[in-house]
């Protein structure tokens, strides 16, 4: 008797352990999966139901004002499927300036709303209101300043190459030298703005950009 209920709670404990490794497992490849949308409405339908609702559903409220700004009456945005809609009209008729890392930022100054678009991201980016409006959007441009050029001439050191002329953060020559892409992936593993911003840059599967704007590290580093 004593023998068998061991080798039942050996049974036991084995097969804790594999849906365990197999848990893990699933939540690790779901932090590092890219997006896989290929067209505007897979982009828009992917962004539409993920953390963009969840997090900013309540920035959309027919009442809501932001930044001095309402949204339009002709507006109405209740349900992700209407919050599609509108993500895909936005991408279709805008013109977007790229981001580091080929990410694209989009602006709709009828409604107040930044579209993000990261092929990084499992969701395809994210879309909010900012409560500092268009000054939100002007800043990450300005903070990308510089990023035509940079990208022209080591082009050929990216993992992903810009499709567009767009602006991005700088990084003195001489820190860049000193930098290289070694296995970290988070704001806490930095210690600077530079190295920062050269990771979220250059390295893979990142995680320094929460918010998708092109700026690593914000509250930390690059505030």
């Amino acid at each position: 008797m004593g023998d068998k209920l061991k080798v039942y709670l050996e049974q036991k404990k084995n097969r804790l352990c594999v849906s365990v490794i197999i848990s893990l497992t699933i939540v690790v490849m779901s932090a590092y999966a890219e997006c896989t949308a290929t067209t505007s409405l897979e982009i828009a339908d992917k962004i539409a139901h993920g953390h963009a609702w969840v997090n900013h559903s309540n920035e959309f409220s027919d009442k809501k004002v932001i930044a001095g700004l309402a949204l339009p009456e002709t507006l109405k945005i209740s349900t992700e499927e209407e919050f599609q809609t509108y993500i895909m009209s936005v991408i279709t008729t805008t013109k977007s300036k790229l981001l580091p890392s080929a990410r694209e930022v989009y602006w709709d100054s009828t409604a107040g709303v930044i579209i993000f678009y990261d092929p990084l991201s499992n969701d395809c980016g994210t879309a909010y209101r900012p409560n500092e409006g268009k000054q939100y959007y002007d800043r990450i441009l300005t903070q990308n300043d510089g990023y035509k050029e940079r990208a022209k001439s080591e082009s050929h050191k990216k993992m992903y190459a810009p499709k567009h002329d767009k602006p991005q953060q700088t990084i003195q020559p001489s820190s860049v030298n000193s930098f290289q892409c070694d296995g970290r992936v988070y704001c806490s593993q930095m210690h600077s703005c530079e190295e920062a911003t050269y990771f979220l840059q250059n390295c893979p599967n990142v995680k320094m950009d929460g918010n998708h704007d092109g700026v690593a590290c914000e509250t930390q580093w690059c505030k």
